[in-house]
């Protein structure tokens, strides 16, 4: 469903009455299955909560029933995510089939295709762990009471838009599933969102760079996407080497691969890419790296932000080490290749600029820059011609 977009719109959020506790006797106007999928639209006194039918209800009746929504999702086990095993075997054909994205003449990547994001979730729900800043983790936010409340109120409708030339009021409530619940934690800004690499550019840039027969190395794994992508390039002898240093993380890879039944051309170990020994010629190294604290996925030890709290001794000690280690394994004529968020953040910045100074003083060259793009608002649906509001660059190396 598309909302259009009215830059004359200001948003006031409806904040819940603070001397009314959130503590709500259980009904059962609820017929869902409380291990539903995470798509199914949950039903309310007959009722599919679609975007239609919360619009016709007044605040108080959506607040009613964001209360049994409370009592629901509460109980509701956002980690399974639940998903039939033909739907992840239906998607990962499709992933394989699909074409590749085309580069323009800018040398852009449009970034926003959804393909093989329905894998990585199920296989991954420790997603919703990762932690931003001084944000809650999406897990946090939606294992907690209070929060819990005010993204259902949110979701429900209980957030007016106001035209501020004639102050006529506008709900925008939205169609109710578990998933819907994810998406309101991240999309209000109650909790932190994850940059997850697209498994579909990640084929993308496999299918360009790599031929049969060759090995890749993917020096931090995260979940999985570059795995995907590069197995579903279609090649018969190509091999994955991984190091991730997340244990939830990895056991989820070996699962993965598994399932999908590539495990026997996937080597993935539980380690940081400051620990990488390889003796195997690689051809192309290509990942997204830890950004040292910018996001938490665990509070492991084995994390290089946790060894190396201080950003100058972690450029050193992981950064420079990781560099080395692809050095001591790249083919003469293999490529390395470094994805950095988003640049137009002053730290990220500087972050990728340290990170370019490493490379070259290590004897490299930067070859080539790919630049993924946001061509659309997620909120407004706008198109973006002109100006991008969000870029990532790939950056490509060789030995000099």
């Amino acid at each position: 469903m598309s909302y259009t977009f009215n830059p004359n719109l200001q948003e006031r959020k409806l904040e819940w009455d603070p001397t009314i506790p959130i503590d709500f006797p259980e009904t059962d106007r609820i017929s869902n299955d409380i291990n539903c999928n995470m798509l199914d639209l949950i039903v309310w006194n007959g009722n599919p909560l679609t975007y239609h039918y919360l619009k016709t209800l007044s605040e108080g009746q959506r607040d009613e029933i964001a209360k049994d929504l409370l009592n629901f999702f509460l109980k509701y086990d956002f980690m399974k995510y639940q998903q039939e095993p033909q739907s992840i075997e239906r998607h990962w054909k499709k992933l394989c089939k699909s074409k590749t994205l085309k580069l323009n003449k800018n040398n852009e990547l449009d970034n926003i295709s959804r393909l093989g994001d329905k894998i990585y979730k199920y296989f991954f729900p420790n997603i919703l762990k990762i932690r931003s800043g001084n944000r809650k983790s999406v897990y946090d936010s939606i294992t907690n009471k209070e929060t819990l409340f005010k993204i259902i109120r949110n979701r429900v409708g209980n957030t007016l838009l106001y035209n501020t030339k004639n102050r006529t009021p506008r709900q925008w409530p939205m169609n109710i599933t578990p998933a819907m619940i994810i998406q309101g934690a991240k999309s209000s800004g109650v909790a932190s969102m994850g940059s997850i690499f697209k498994p579909i550019v990640a084929k993308t840039i496999y299918s360009h760079h790599v031929q049969d027969n060759q090995n890749v190395l993917d020096y931090s794994c995260g979940f999985g996407t570059r795995l995907l992508g590069l197995m579903s390039c279609g090649f018969k002898n190509v091999h994955y080497y991984g190091y991730e240093p997340n244990t939830e993380t990895y056991l989820g890879l070996q699962k993965m691969a598994n399932y999908l039944e590539f495990n026997d051309r996937a080597h993935i170990e539980c380690k940081g890419s400051e620990e990488i020994s390889l003796d195997i010629p690689i051809h192309f190294a290509f990942s997204s790296p830890c950004y040292h604290n910018v996001e938490i996925y665990s509070d492991e030890e084995t994390q290089c932000y946790n060894k190396y709290p201080d950003y100058n001794e972690w450029l050193e000690k992981y950064w420079r080490k990781t560099v080395k280690n692809i050095k001591n394994c790249l083919v003469s004529d293999g490529i390395f290749a470094v994805n950095i968020g988003n640049t137009s953040n002053e730290r990220m910045q500087q972050l990728s600029n340290d990170f370019n100074d490493i490379i070259l003083a290590e004897g490299f060259k930067l070859k080539d820059v790919w630049w993924m793009k946001t061509n659309k608002s997620h909120l407004s649906n706008k198109k973006i011609t002109q100006e991008i509001t969000k870029q990532e660059g790939i950056y490509f190396y060789g030995f000099k």
